[in-house]
């Protein structure tokens, strides 16, 4: 009578973890693959838990410059974007952001993308600048944001799906821009 007992107890064992186990694969199985549209939901958001900052590590801009920890201005004074040459052969540039959303608590701000040291998390309703986006090795979109955070501004690179445009421009911009300009 026992070992009949054991031997139910194991099959009903068996059969929870094979339920168990068949929702996770269901769950892997409709996760989008990263090639996936930056709009999609993704099971894999990156977000973080603030012990896995990396303050010291330096954001590499899309023109290649380091900038190093925070800044008193967002992008730390450094254009987003060049724009021809000056008659001495130094990049001409213009800063010009636009304004974003964060769209995922503990957003991960990298320093290069697509796994670069994690350098800030941002939130939703944090002022966050995007100035350029690019596409990354990983098949996600990943845009230059600086976020302001209560010691200053941090630049870094986000994932698309983490957040979004506000709708208005800065400086002066005008129109109604629906993605952030190409690096």
């Amino acid at each position: 009578m026992l070992s009949h007992r054991i031997r139910l107890g194991i099959v009903g064992a068996v059969a929870a973890a094979t339920v168990a186990g068949g929702a996770g694969l269901a769950e892997a199985a409709t996760a989008p693959a990263p090639g996936t549209s930056p709009a999609a939901s993704s099971a894999n958001r990156d977000v973080g838990v603030p012990s896995e900052i990396d303050s010291s590590a330096p954001a590499i801009a899309p023109d290649g410059t380091r900038i190093w920890g925070l800044t008193a201005l967002p992008f730390g004074g450094h254009a987003t974007r060049a724009k021809g040459t000056t008659q001495d052969g130094r990049a001409q540039t213009k800063l010009s952001s636009i304004e974003v959303d964060i769209r995922g608590s503990g957003a991960r701000l990298r320093s290069s993308v697509p796994s670069g040291s994690v350098i800030a998390l941002a939130y939703p309703g944090q002022t966050a600048w995007g100035g350029c986006q690019i596409h990354g090795s990983d098949g996600w979109v990943w845009g230059w944001l600086t976020v302001q955070t209560s010691a200053g501004w941090r630049s870094g690179w986000m994932r698309h799906d983490l957040w979004s445009i506000t709708q208005h421009t800065y400086p002066g911009g005008g129109g109604d821009p629906t993605n952030l300009p190409w690096c």
